[in-house]
């Protein structure tokens, strides 16, 4: 019995001790507090500007994003948009909006631009810029770019922009037309191996019976017919 109420009489002394621990915690910190209230408001303020400034950042952002959106779709209506005249208008609105997904369009557009005009090499930057970034547009910018390498005969640089744009394709049939061309550049280089082991992975990808299928495993056989020497 003497146990029993021992045990009982040292619960209220536990929680009487677990309370005043808890009240000295409390003070101690309301006295931190005190000595540092400079530091707390700075603190405070400081956060109060990386807050605001995000907000206004945010907002401002979606600003530009509107009317960068308004004028491309204005900019697209005009017939002479990929004419010289279009071209300079395209390059002041990449200026200004750079930085936007609209920009990025309008370096698409830029770059289709100047292969209409004659003028792959001043397209390359434009479409290179897009191509390597992480745009959705990559794959598109690629594929553009390995048109034009293959336009100017440059084999390999061609092969790397079509590879470059089945690693960015988000659909299955912007892969299989990208590694289509790459394998295309390769026949045309004289490698008809190269462009047999695109078709082999390209088949065994595609659908058995289907009408693609089909198509691959013709140029399949011909590339390795004109790899053997046949």
């Amino acid at each position: 019995m003497a146990s029993s109420t021992v045990a009982r009489s040292r619960l209220p002394q536990s929680k009487l001790d677990s309370d005043d621990a808890m009240a000295l915690r409390a003070a101690e910190l309301s006295a931190w507090a005190r000595r540092n209230v400079r530091m707390i408001i700075g603190i405070a303020a400081v956060a109060l500007v990386v807050v605001g400034g995000l907000v206004v950042w945010k907002y401002t952002q979606g600003q530009k994003r509107a009317a960068a959106g308004e004028r491309l779709l204005a900019m697209s209506a005009n017939p002479a948009l990929l004419t010289a005249s279009g071209t300079r208008e395209l390059e002041t609105f990449i200026n200004q909006y750079d930085g936007t997904p609209e920009a990025d369009e309008a370096r698409l557009l830029l770059g289709q631009s100047l292969l209409d005009q004659g003028q792959a090499a001043r397209a390359i930057p434009h479409l290179q810029k897009i191509a390597n970034g992480g745009s959705g547009l990559a794959a598109q910018a690629a594929m553009m770019l390995g048109s034009t390498y293959a336009q100017a005969n440059d084999r390999p640089a061609a092969i790397r922009a079509y590879q470059q744009a089945a690693d960015k394709a988000g659909m299955k049939y912007q892969k299989f037309e990208a590694l289509g061309q790459a394998a295309v550049q390769h026949e045309a280089a004289g490698n008809h191996k190269a462009a047999a082991d695109i078709y082999k992975a390209l088949l065994a990808d595609s659908e058995v019976g289907s009408q693609q299928a089909t198509v691959i495993e013709m140029r399949l056989t011909e590339a390795l017919a004109r790899a053997a020497g046949r």
